[in-house]
């Protein structure tokens, strides 16, 4: 029970109490005031109940149009036509100065009350009984205009008929059983219309509907007092209009909550509500909703301001620019739920540096503002360290490491954009370095984004317009002194950019998917240059062809090697796919099942630049493999490194051993030449034998009897 509740209950309860009081000691209440005195009190009480009604009239004509409601309508019309009625009542009592057209007198003044007691009950219980709803300004209108008629209707009928009514009031004896019934007839409407309203708050609850229960618990005491006074002067028709006076009060108090207080109170929760909402949008319009850190728009608000200061202060300001290395293997291994939790357990450690200003800008990537520090290495190392330290993350301890990119103002640039821009080719930078350090930008850092920019924009034209070429570098076997195969690989040379290194376009083609073309296109051009060299004769000569992993991940390259070989009638024995060490070690199944496909073929598998990967060949026990190409590192330094030179000859004989054909990369003098044929090495290529060279001239080469 609410406290408002509790109030009214007991409010109600003693009214009560003391009306039963009252009716206890009705035998010994026989005071009877002067008239005069009797009259003054009396007009006292009314005009105070007057007021109120006029009141309540008054609220509910002004309460419109905020909230314009029927049952608000009804409720103003009524208490008009009442205090109108009670001022009529009051003029007209006895010994009062009457009115225009009749004198005052105890009938015709208690035939007003009863009017005005009447019309109070029948209208009041049909305003909170009929449906409420909106209403038109007119009808507010309508409905003031109608009590003004039903008062005059009313005051002709009362002022024409009081005499001849049986008596109401007897002087000395008391009310009589018609007044009585009357009254009766009073109360049980207010009995009715209190039970509606009862049953009106537990369905909404509305605390101004308390009051007006409360008033009419006093309304209906007062008629059952007015039933009980034997003079018009005695002290018990006083009781009656007190509480007729406490009853009106509540209905003001109530209907002044329901028409201004708790609307004004409503407009300033409403208020409260918008501007924490207000206040909640700002939030998440500036902070990240997982780590509660400043997001990517209020970071470059941030810096923008930093930098007005710094040119007033004439300070460096510097910005921090983070990656979390291979945080999607956090994700992936252990479910997105704990890569939040390490998301924010870093956004707290970062928190914890000094006062700097640190944001998340998206993602695993966080931005750190430091202004006019005096060493940048020493806050970027600290970051690293702090990160490098061990996460619990649900029971589980984590490491991981961070990338830093670093841009200064003004050195770096004038305006936050740049300074950020640069701060994430900085973070690259380390990456590429090997990750878990700090870069410093550099602007050779914008020239290579602008240079990479463009050759993934002229790429993507030459490979339209089949510009990139296929150049061949022949394959010599040591025994024979004569060429047996040619490795295919790309070369191109754009109108803009000139002479591209492969290793350039050939990464930028990994990163945006291009590889899949590019290597189908090298792999039909080579097929398809070797079918043209058996048709002149030159059968002994296989090609080699490099395939990427996104190729082997490719539903559609096995298909696409056995169209290839039906549409030239290649032996595929003629045809040798270098993979590398990484490739070979690689656990997904489709790739080790197109592997494994491709033998089946009948085509062979090498190993590219062997020994320049992982130091493990445990791969080989799972892929088949016919060639193994020894790196060309290992090569250069077979003369001038007698450990390397050991080695190289150990892997020479353990192909052997394995019965699998070498061959040995980056050959360029004669010292090369004279090693390997001393290590039995079976095949060689390099630029002592030739440079990758056109087709054409490949086939010169073939038609020489030896190089």
């Amino acid at each position: 029970m609410t406290k408002k509740e509790k109030w009214t209950m007991i409010v109600s309860i003693l009214a009560t109490i003391c009306f039963i009081a009252i009716l206890l000691f009705r035998p010994s209440l026989t005071i009877t005031f002067e008239q005069n005195h009797f009259l003054s009190l009396h007009t006292i009480l009314e005009f105070f109940s007057i007021t109120v009604a006029m009141a309540i009239a008054f609220q509910g004509w002004i309460s419109f149009p905020q909230a314009l409601s029927r049952r608000r309508l009804r409720i103003a019309t009524t208490f008009l036509a009442v205090g109108f009625l009670d001022l009529l009542h009051t003029l007209t009592y006895k010994q009062m100065p009457g009115i225009v057209f009749a004198d005052s007198s105890v009938q015709l003044a208690t035939s007003f009350w009863l009017a005005a007691r009447m019309t109070q009950a029948i209208f009041l219980l049909l305003a909170f009984w009929l449906p409420d709803g909106p209403i038109q300004e007119k009808e507010k209108v309508l409905g003031f205009v109608v009590p003004f008629l039903y008062i005059g209707l009313v005051s002709v009928l009362i002022v024409q008929a009081a005499d001849s009514l049986p008596p109401l009031v007897i002087q000395g004896v008391g009310t009589t059983p018609l007044k009585n019934g009357i009254e009766y007839v009073i109360t049980s409407l207010h009995v009715m219309t209190i039970i509606l309203l009862i049953r009106h708050y537990k369905e909404k609850r509305l605390a101004p509907t308390l009051d007006v229960i409360a008033g009419f618990v006093f309304l209906f005491l007062s008629e059952l007092i007015f039933t009980l006074y034997q003079n018009v002067y005695d002290v018990l028709n006083i009781f009656g209009h007190v509480y007729k006076v406490i009853g009106f009060s509540y209905f003001l108090r109530g209907l002044y909550l329901a028409s201004f207080k708790e609307p004004f109170q409503a407009k300033e929760r409403a208020e409260q509500a918008l501007a924490k909402s207000k206040e909640q949008l700002k939030k998440q319009a500036l902070f990240d909703e997982l780590t509660n850190l400043p997001n990517r728009r209020y970071f470059i608000d941030a810096l923008r301001q930093r930098l007005n200061i710094a040119r007033e202060k004439k300070e460096n300001v510097s910005l921090f620019f983070l990656d979390l290395d291979n945080f999607k293997n956090i994700n992936d291994s252990l479910g997105h739920a704990a890569g939040d939790l390490l998301l924010q357990a870093v956004a707290r450690r970062l928190n914890h540096l000094h006062d700097h200003f640190v944001a998340r800008l998206g993602g695993d990537e966080f931005a750190i503002i430091v202004p006019d520090v005096p060493s940048f290495e020493q806050v970027a190392q600290q970051i690293i360290d702090i990160l490098g330290e061990p996460f619990f993350i649900r029971q589980k301890e984590l490491f991981i490491t961070t990338s830093l990119g670093i841009s200064i103002w003004p050195i770096h640039g004038e305006d936050e954009m740049t300074l950020i821009q640069h701060a994430d080719m900085a973070m690259y930078e380390a990456k590429k370095k090997g990750k878990n350090q700090w870069a410093m930008y550099d602007p050779i850092f914008e020239r290579e984004r602008i240079r990479k920019s463009l050759i993934r924009q002229r790429l993507h034209i030459a490979l339209e317009q089949r510009t990139i070429s296929v150049h061949y570098q022949p394959i010599i076997d040591m025994k024979r002194n004569e060429l047996v195969g040619m490795e295919a690989l790309a070369r191109w040379t754009d109108e803009e950019l000139g002479f591209v290194p492969p290793n350039e376009f050939i990464s930028i083609a990994e990163e945006d998917g291009f590889i899949i073309p590019l290597g189908e296109y090298i792999f039909e051009t080579a097929v398809c240059d070797l079918k043209r060299l058996h048709e002149q004769g030159m059968n002994h000569v296989y090609v080699s062809i490099n395939l990427s992993l996104r190729q082997l991940k490719s539903e559609q390259f096995l298909c696409f090697v056995q169209q290839l070989l039906e549409k030239t009638s290649l032996q595929p024995h003629h045809i040798e796919l270098e993979i590398t060490e990484n490739i070979a070690l690689s656990d997904e199944k489709q790739v080790i099942e197109t592997i494994q496909a491709l033998k089946q073929m009948g085509i062979r598998i090498a190993i590219d630049d062997f020994g320049s990967g992982y130091s493990s060949i445990a791969y080989l026990r799972h892929i088949s493999v016919d060639t193994l190409k020894i790196d060309k590192s290992f090569i250069f330094e077979v003369v001038t490194n007698e450990h390397t030179a050991k080695l190289t000859e150990a892997i020479i004989a353990l192909a052997h051993q394995l019965q699998l054909h070498i061959v040995a990369e980056g050959v360029e003098t004669e010292q090369h030449v004279s090693f390997l044929q001393s290590t039995h090495c079976d095949k060689a290529q390099g630029y002592l034998f030739s440079p990758p060279v056109p087709f054409e001239q490949v086939v010169k080469q073939l038609q020489t009897a030896h190089i």
